[in-house]
């Protein structure tokens, strides 16, 4: 691994360490966020705290990720054509950087200029004009994400690995062997699958499309009166051009992405584009920062005014916008690519396939070989193709994802994509935006500190009386202060107004601006005193205190702000806001009655706010939803690891981190990871290893979500904001919620109604309930199946006549595959549950070819009895039909019996019971298969006869010892491989 010059940010200490630095996994070295790797691997893997258990080998080593060669380039494009194609955000990213790349050139412009190039008025554009451009521009209207025609979502049904594998078998049956029944038995379980699919799909997709707003939205422009003013229209946003102007109010959102030419206490929304929590200052400055979101005076179309007034230019609109560029990669093929789960079905699909390949010409030639009739050799291997195939898996899947669809409506969730609930299962890491998911999206005041930073009743006093008085619109701090002193006793019985009026009178008022930074009133407090109370940020309001307040218990004193004082006090903010924490502090002066006394007095910034005595500081954060912390242990508990990734600061993101107990030892910011895009290798190394990712754009987050992908994790994204669309979509799964914007409510697989993160835990314990309930289904039958195939031969090779019929083995199927349609209803270990289980096609092989030869050796067992102690062995005689009678028994018992050793890890019916659906359905297929040989379909249609009374005690036997010897396996099978489904 060659040495890097980038260093991850370790923000406990303030100190960086190389990501090259590896550490040994020793007692001594862990922490809350477990490490996975040994001594031997190039580098150590951490995803946070909590983590993925190390026994879970999906997480790969660095040395994995950097190998090159035909093998691999051969092998990655095999994945890509049979898997899927993982999603490449080159031609985006540079449309991405084209789009800011213009708007850094149109920011550096000034007013005139700015006037000149969109060939347009201070007033706006005449309406004729605005239509030409129209015309020449379209409308301006970003592409939605459309939802899917019902036809489509069908014939999506209908190609699904299993389902097309099932119709190529149905075909073949009734062309090359004539077998109707078997066509139509395939049939009913396509049409059964596809329609339970289709239907929940369906259905969820129509409560989604009732969340889609139906107004048109509107805006307003400026258009010229002729007379050297201006007339102000409604028009739909949708017709906004380049070169109109707007005015700019509170609540107004930008209908494209507009550059100011006036301003005046201006603050904007950007945390659907950005993550930040806090509105963000604009104005008609000029300036050159790193981000592009950070411009002084660029807004971006759909983010919002929260206050001031101002005047802008739309310079871009539609598909010229910045967001353009998000929602362009949403709807293109780039993003068309598989989740964990549909690759993990086409692997188990491929994976029987080339069983069936394999096995079925060696069951034709040895079976012709010892019946000399090759056209039946040829027939019975089509039924044992179809015999090694689980019919039944597309049903019992869909089956058991409706119900799980089901069961999450209930818990308020919207699932648009069927998929997603399995795949939540197998999640092994979620990734999370901070603001409005992981906070509340609502500043609050934490903390109010005096000189001495302790928490002081009198701070808080005199901010509320700053932000109370103020005669403009309160913005989201002041509103913060105002619940806060209404949530103090104190300060709501002494100070707030009562019914009988206000207790303190407002004089004057010097309101904020951008130069100074602050804003005053003057209010009367008592009857002989009138003081001066400011609040603002922190360097600008402590340039105009000459003196500072110390508090000792109730008593107070004022001593003058010296030099060693004000960089106490600088210190005391470089801590908090390290702590992720704004900032801001509240100064106050007295006016001598006798400058009053004329009553003329005229109040100024410049004379006034001077030889201030400073208070204390304010504290504002966006804290944490009141379910979250519990949320991440739950995530813990089920292994999860949890990495945030936002647009936000750095500081405050790790505050909010801390507080829910997510590790925040290694952080990076978007900028540092800029630095190593290039590099894939260390982009992966670095990706893994951190667990707070600040200062992103949206791109960035989807390339660290897909990053992870391919280092090995099932992922899922939980956001809510225009920045999180591109990563919920190329997430495996994505989570967000019903007030989410637009483009994150499109990209989703899973909408929640209702606010709490707990949601998510129940998804994931309903995704794993649905994955375990289908991987049993799919290894007791590839394994019974394969055991039954492998009987077959070994019959084929011995007896002069074949084991079971053709018909007999298909009814024998579709008895044991309707005993498991109960699977969806049955009970999951606890155990199974904590652990997320990847979709791993290694290990259906490998549980195949432990327990399909194991049913194998009763299966030897039974020919022996019934060729010797029963003498079944002359060709074209009864002997044949009690033979085939008798092995149906075995097959069918032992096979629809083995369903209860295999779904738990315990002794069955001892340590843990079955759910009571699914052993009615196995009592009922069981009685029922004993029955057949006594009724006419048995004995006219499937050529049974009843079997000797004797062999019921050589059949107990046979199911006794399956039973037993299956468990002794089973234990042997989960030592070595650490794992059971």
């Amino acid at each position: 691994m060659p040495s890097s010059h980038l260093e991850v940010r370790l923000s406990q200490d303030e100190k960086r360490v190389p990501i090259t630095e590896k550490a040994p996994l020793t007692a001594a070295s862990s922490r809350s966020g477990s490490t996975y790797g040994s001594v031997q691997d190039d580098v150590l893997v951490d995803i946070g705290s909590p983590c993925i258990p190390s026994d879970v080998r999906s997480i790969r080593s660095a040395r994995s990720l950097r190998k090159t060669g035909v093998w691999e380039d051969l092998k990655a494009w095999t994945n890509n054509v049979l898997f899927g194609k993982t999603a490449n955000l080159t031609k985006s990213s540079e449309e991405e950087h084209r789009v800011a790349s213009k708007l850094r050139e149109v920011a550096a412009l000034d007013r005139d200029e700015v006037l000149k190039r969109f060939d347009t008025g201070y007033n706006g554009l005449p309406s004729a004009e605005a239509l030409s451009r129209l015309n020449k521009f379209g409308r301006n209207e970003l592409e939605s994400g459309a939802l899917k025609p019902w036809y489509s979502i069908i014939f999506q049904g209908l190609i699904h690995p299993f389902n097309v594998l099932l119709m190529v078998l149905g075909i073949l049956a009734i062309a090359v062997a004539e077998d109707p029944t078997t066509f139509y038995f395939v049939l009913v379980m396509v049409v059964v699958s596809v329609g339970l699919r289709s239907y929940e799909e369906m259905k969820s997709q129509k409560s989604f499309q009732s969340m889609r707003e139906l107004v048109t939205p509107m805006t307003k422009v400026l258009r010229p009166d002729g007379a050297g003013s201006f007339i102000e229209t409604e028009i739909a946003l949708a017709e906004t051009v380049p070169g109109d102007v707007v005015v700019l109010r509170p609540g107004d959102i930008f209908p494209g992405d507009c550059i100011l030419i006036e301003s005046k206490d201006l603050f904007i929304s950007q945390s659907s584009l950005t993550g930040e929590f806090l509105p963000v200052e604009k104005s008609t400055n000029v300036n050159e920062p790193e981000s592009v979101f950070d411009l002084a005076n660029i807004c971006f179309m759909s983010t919002s005014v929260v206050s001031g007034r101002g005047r802008a230019v739309v310079i871009s609109t539609a598909k010229d916008t910045y967001i353009s560029t998000i929602n362009s990669t949403l709807n293109s093929e780039a993003m068309e690519t598989r989740n964990s789960f549909d690759v993990g079905v086409r692997k188990v699909a491929y994976l029987l396939l080339g069983f069936g390949v394999v096995m079925v010409p060696i069951v034709i030639v040895i079976n012709g070989l010892t019946t000399h009739d090759w056209y039946e050799a040829v027939l019975f291997g089509m039924s044992v193709l179809i015999g090694l195939t689980p019919e039944m898996l597309p049903m019992i899947l869909n089956a058991n994802l409706a119900y799980g669809a089901a069961e999450m409506a209930k818990h308020k969730t919207i699932v648009r994509k069927l998929d997603a609930i399995q795949t939540m299962g197998v999640v092994d890491v979620i990734c999370s935006d901070k603001t409005g998911t992981l906070t509340k999206d609502d500043v609050v005041l934490t903390e109010h500190l005096d000189s001495s930073n302790a928490q002081n009743t009198e701070v808080l006093k005199y901010a509320f009386l700053n932000s109370h008085f103020s005669t403009g619109l309160k913005n989201v701090l002041d509103e913060a202060v105002i619940k806060a002193a209404e949530e103090n006793e104190e300060v709501r019985t002494n100070y707030a107004p009562t019914e009988k009026g206000e207790l303190f009178s407002l004089v004057e008022e010097l309101p904020f601006d951008f130069v100074r930074r602050r804003m005053s009133v003057v209010l009367k407090t008592g009857p002989s005193t009138t003081e001066v109370i400011c609040k603002g940020a922190v360097e600008e309001l402590l340039e105009i205190c000459s003196s500072m307040r110390q508090y000792t218990g109730s008593a107070f004193s004022d001593v003058t702000l010296s030099v060693a004082f004000r960089e106490e006090l600088l210190s005391i903010v470089s801590d908090l806001n390290n702590q992720g924490l704004r900032v801001l502090a509240v100064a106050v002066k007295n006016i001598p009655e006798k400058e009053l006394e004329a009553g003329d007095r005229q109040f100024s910034s410049e004379k006034d706010e001077m030889d201030m005595t400073f208070i204390g500081f304010l504290t504002f954060l966006d804290p944490p939803k009141d379910d979250c912390a519990e949320a991440i242990e739950d995530f813990g508990k089920y292994h999860v690891g949890i990495k945030v990734l936002t647009g936000d600061n750095l500081a405050v993101a790790c505050k909010i981190c801390k507080d829910v107990g997510i590790d925040t030892t290694y952080t990076i910011t978007g900028a540092e990871l800029e630095e190593i895009e290039e590099d894939e290798d260390e982009f992966a190394e670095v990706v893994e290893r951190c667990t707070v990712f600040a200062k992103l754009t949206p791109f960035q987050k989807f390339n660290i979500v897909n990053a992870l992908k391919k280092n090995g994790h099932s992922v899922g994204f939980l956001g809510d904001g225009i920045n999180d669309a591109l990563a919920l979509r190329g997430a495996d799964v994505g989570i967000s919620v019903d007030t989410a914007t637009p483009l994150a409510k499109d990209a989703a697989d899973f909408i929640l109604l209702e606010k709490s993160l707990n949601v998510i835990t129940q998804a994931i314990i309903r995704g794993r309930i649905t994955h375990a309930n289908t991987i049993k289904y799919i290894k007791m039958a590839a394994s019974g199946n394969f055991g039954n195939v492998f009987s077959v031969i070994i019959a084929s090779a011995w007896l002069p006549f074949q084991p079971m019929t053709g018909n007999q083995i298909l009814t024998q199927n579709l008895l044991y595959d309707l005993s498991q349609i109960a699977i969806p209803w049955d009970h999951v270990d606890e155990e199974f549950l904590l652990t997320p289980h990847q979709w791993s096609a290694d290990s259906i092989f490998k549980f195949m070819l432990y327990f399909g030869p194991l049913s194998s050796i009763f299966d030897v067992y039974t020919f022996a009895v019934l060729y010797w102690f029963f003498d079944y062995n002359t060709p074209f005689t009864d002997d044949v039909q009690h033979f085939q009678t008798c092995w149906f028994y075995v097959g069918l018992i032992t096979q629809t019996l083995i369903v209860h050793m295999i779904r738990t890890e315990k002794i069955p019916f001892i340590q843990r019971n079955p759910s009571w659906q699914l052993a009615a359905a196995t009592g009922v297929v069981i009685a029922v298969g004993i029955a057949i040989p006594y009724t006419p379909l048995g004995t006219r249609v499937l050529d049974m006869l009843p079997v000797p009374g004797l062999f019921y005690p050589f059949l107990i036997l046979a199911i006794v010892g399956y039973f037993i010897s299956t468990q002794v396996v089973k234990r042997y099978y989960m030592h070595r491989y650490k794992e059971w489904l």
